[in-house]
């Protein structure tokens, strides 16, 4: 019997990657991803061992539906990989009212893996926690005013929401009590338009592609972070030079995540600001 993963934002870069290493490593692939188009498209670029179900993760109403099919479809949960994010967006709001890039790519994250919780716990499942370089630039937390305009720079929001992922990923393996398997990976600077279901002729180049790798080494410290048999979120899989080149290795992370006073502060505001706990 297959194993079950699910890739979160798969139609396309590091999670269309990732997905396509699990289906050569024979896992039944959920392409979890917001455009049905591409999500389609990533489906038929895949084959047979993967399957598109639409999930948009500033959608509250999206995440039950989609957790929903899932516990109803599946018996059980190998691999949630939480890959699916936001970078660098212009100030926007939810219908919930909520920052786009923190409904995204925290929030959502936070909800899609409590609603699965059940299903991972089933198959002793592991949680891989997408997170990025840009963690080691935020200097604190900030609960106040995180969906007003005033003060809101894109790239500082950014690397607040990879700070709160990993901090999020720690203090869920602590508050399960290992019951479930949870690790941090980070890819480093990847070019990852190299991977995508269909050709990409016109690519805009910036400063980081001059230091940026090839998907496959951004991939592979996700893929050790899946496969590794003991790990843990106390440190984050990352490439081991400068967290940019060479093969996976583990490293630290922001030293802000290891301060149980403000992940138990960050855990409360989440759980109340969306209703939702342990």
């Amino acid at each position: 019997m297959k194993k079950l993963a699910i890739v979160t934002g798969a139609n396309k870069g590091l999670g269309l990657s990732v997905a396509q290493r699990l289906v050569h490593d024979n896992y039944k692939v959920i392409l979890a991803c917001r455009d049905k188009t591409k999500g389609q498209q990533a489906e038929k670029f895949l084959g047979e061992n993967a399957t598109f179900i639409e999930l948009d993760l500033s959608d509250s109403i999206s995440i039950d539906n989609f957790s929903n099919e899932i516990s109803q479809s599946y018996s059980g949960v190998n691999v949630l990989y939480n890959n699916a994010g936001l970078i660098y967006q212009d100030f926007n709001l939810t219908e919930e009212g909520f920052e786009s890039m923190i409904a995204v790519n925290y929030f959502g994250t936070y909800r899609l893996t409590l609603k699965l919780l059940d299903n991972l716990l089933e198959n002793e499942g592991r949680i891989v926690q997408v997170s990025s370089l840009s963690m080691y630039l935020a200097r604190k937390i900030q609960l106040e005013n995180l969906h007003r305009k005033e003060n809101f720079s894109s790239s500082t929001r950014y690397n607040l929401t990879n700070l709160y992922r990993s901090m999020f990923a720690y203090e869920l393996e602590k508050r399960t009590s290992n019951k479930v398997s949870v690790a941090i990976a980070h890819p480093g600077i990847t070019k990852s338009r190299q991977s995508r279901p269909y050709k990409v002729t016109n690519i805009r180049k910036s400063a980081f592609t001059y230091i940026s790798t090839n998907i496959n080494t951004g991939t592979e410290p996700i893929l050790k972070a899946i496969n590794s048999k003991h790990t843990s979120a106390k440190k984050t899989y990352a490439p081991s030079v400068f967290g940019i080149y060479g093969k996976p290795a583990t490293k630290k992370l922001n030293k802000l995540v290891y301060k149980d006073d403000l992940r138990e502060k960050l855990w409360s505001y989440t759980a109340e600001e969306l209703g939702l706990d342990l």
